[in-house]
């Protein structure tokens, strides 16, 4: 006997019609839709149109077409105002918006390097293309994502993703033996993400940030919800390289392809960062120096060693890999402050400043050592660099503009967001944790001095490295010559663009209560009974 509610069923549908974005609605998802669907065509031809094992350039030519629509889609179509979607799962603001461009744009950059060297045309592959629109597709739902369970299947769909790319060289024993390594340390911080998570939700009973705001930490309330925000800002912090969860960053960095070690270390820092600006702007763990206190102590250290590290290793890929440990760590003055002080719309400025900044400045590091890998080694020491100057003054040029713009030099991008996030947390009364980001930038500059003295100061030996210009290869100019000019276009006109952003969130329309849904219909005597087995 099977007895049905029409009233109950007719509940359900009402939530269901409220939850769900209509029709005209789902065109403003079109970014992450087109990239999902580039994703899938690339796949299905290779499939049917080549080796699975040779690059494969219509998905490249797939992969061009879907990154560069899906960039200029939100400035075409784009909410009038703030829009939330699936409850609080998608929030459409000035923030998604960006973030939908800059990983669009350095998704794109990223392929149009891969198809210019030899080794990174490995990623062209249909396969490796599909994931490259996966991890891009994730990335911009994640940092869209205005609860919990839409964020963590968005990260884990990028993260399993960069999991198999990181592998991609399969002759390669380094690349398996990083590629494993970092599964096995993201699988430990997607756990610590989870659990931190259960825990916050057992306190708040729910999974939207926005609740998450009335989370306050008291050690003698709710200890369990303080291990909570522990664990879920260390799982983070591991995406975002910050020590001490920073131990995978080198290795994986090193042993990747440069095309990808640009791709995973800037657009995953920023799509982080980004979801972590929401987290904190909600209030999470408000009214305690707890919080505080941790993006203290992890900044700082993450400064430290970023600067101090790198000063004692030769291989360059190596350098950047602890430059952007010592950036993750800068990341971290604008979270403390949002931490202290969740409505400081200087902290918002800042980070999502220094984000595009620095998305900016190490896409060119990574693209100008990609372009010097070829025809050389894989992984190039500084002493190869001897000579570059008068060898090749183009690509010595551009990669001193990126080391500058890294290292704070005005009027470089990377001054502004410096100052921009010294200023944030100035404002908080972080007076300390600001001194030693401008002591031990001063100290990293070292690092990256070292690599412009072998390059304009020291003269041409039998290492240095072999500049490949003209013919496939003579596309690399325009590329990198593209980073230059926006890496000094974007310090010339300042912070701007970064103030002119509307920082206000979409709020959930809030579901009517269980108490005000229709109360199912008990009457045997009315309700339509269906025979069944």
């Amino acid at each position: 006997m099977k007895t049905e509610y029409p009233e109950a069923v007719s509940a359900v549908q009402q939530r269901l019609a409220e939850i769900l974005p209509s029709l005209d609605q789902f065109v403003f998802l079109a970014p992450v839709l087109i990239m999902i669907l580039g994703a899938f065509v690339a796949l299905m031809t290779g499939v049917f149109r080549g080796r699975m094992s040779e690059p494969h350039f219509p998905s490249y030519g797939i992969a061009l077409v879907s990154c560069a629509t899906a960039a200029l889609v939100p400035f075409v179509l784009w909410p009038t105002r703030p829009l939330a979607l699936f409850g609080s799962g998608i929030l459409l603001d000035d923030v998604s918006k960006l973030g939908f461009v800059v990983v669009a744009l350095g998704t794109l950059l990223t392929v149009s390097m891969a198809s210019l060297t030899n080794v990174g045309r490995l990623l062209l592959r249909s396969d490796m293309v599909a994931l490259l629109l996966f991890a891009s597709a994730g990335m911009m739902t994640m940092l869209a994502a205005g609860e919990f369970l839409s964020f963590f299947v968005s990260l884990e769909i990028m993260s399993l993703s960069l999991y198999v790319m990181v592998g991609y060289q399969r002759e390669s024993a380094q690349s398996l033996e990083a590629a494993v390594k970092y599964f096995i340390l993201g699988s430990c911080a997607s756990g610590f993400i989870l659990m931190g998570a259960a825990l916050c939700y057992l306190h708040v009973g729910s999974l939207s940030f926005a609740d998450w705001g009335s989370i306050r930490f008291s050690v003698t309330e709710t200890p369990l919800t303080i291990l909570g925000g522990i664990l879920l800002f260390s799982g983070l912090g591991f995406k975002l390289a910050i020590a001490p969860f920073h131990s995978w960053a080198p290795d994986v960095y090193q042993a990747s392809h440069s095309t990808l070690t640009g791709y995973m270390a800037t657009l995953v820092k920023f799509s982080v960062a980004l979801v972590m600006m929401r987290l904190l702007g909600t209030g999470f763990g408000q009214e305690s120096e707890i919080l505080v206190t941790y993006f203290w102590l992890v900044g700082a250290v993450s400064i430290v060693i970023g600067s101090l590290f790198g000063l004692v290793h030769n291989s360059v890929k190596r350098i950047l890999a602890y430059s952007s440990i010592a950036n993750a760590g800068y990341f971290c003055l604008a979270f403390a402050t949002l931490a202290k002080d969740p409505g400081s719309l200087v902290a918002r400025e800042a980070l999502v400043a220094y984000g595009v900044i620095y998305v900016i400045l190490s896409l060119g590091a990574f693209a100008v050592l990609a372009w010097l890998e070829e025809g050389n080694r894989e992984d190039l020491l500084k002493e190869d660099l001897a000579g570059l100057g008068r060898r090749s003054p183009f690509v010595a040029v551009s990669f001193t503009v990126f080391l500058f713009g890294l290292a704070g030099i005005p009027p470089l991008a990377g001054f502004f967001g410096k100052f921009m996030l010294i200023g944030s947390a100035v404002s908080a009364d972080l007076i300390g944790l600001s001194v030693v980001l401008v002591i031990f930038s001063c100290l990293s500059l070292y690092y990256y001095l070292s690599i412009m003295v072998e390059m304009w100061l020291r003269p041409e030996s039998r290492h240095t490295v072999n500049v490949v210009v003209g013919g496939e290869f003579a596309h690399l100019n325009r590329v990198v010559g593209l980073l230059v000019v926006l890496s000094i276009l974007v310090g010339v006109l300042g912070p701007r663009w970064a103030q002119a952003l509307n920082f206000t969130v979409a709020v959930e329309e809030k579901l009517p209560s269980a108490a005000a849904a229709p109360e199912p219909n008990t009457n045997t005597q009315n309700a339509e009974v269906v025979d069944g087995p």
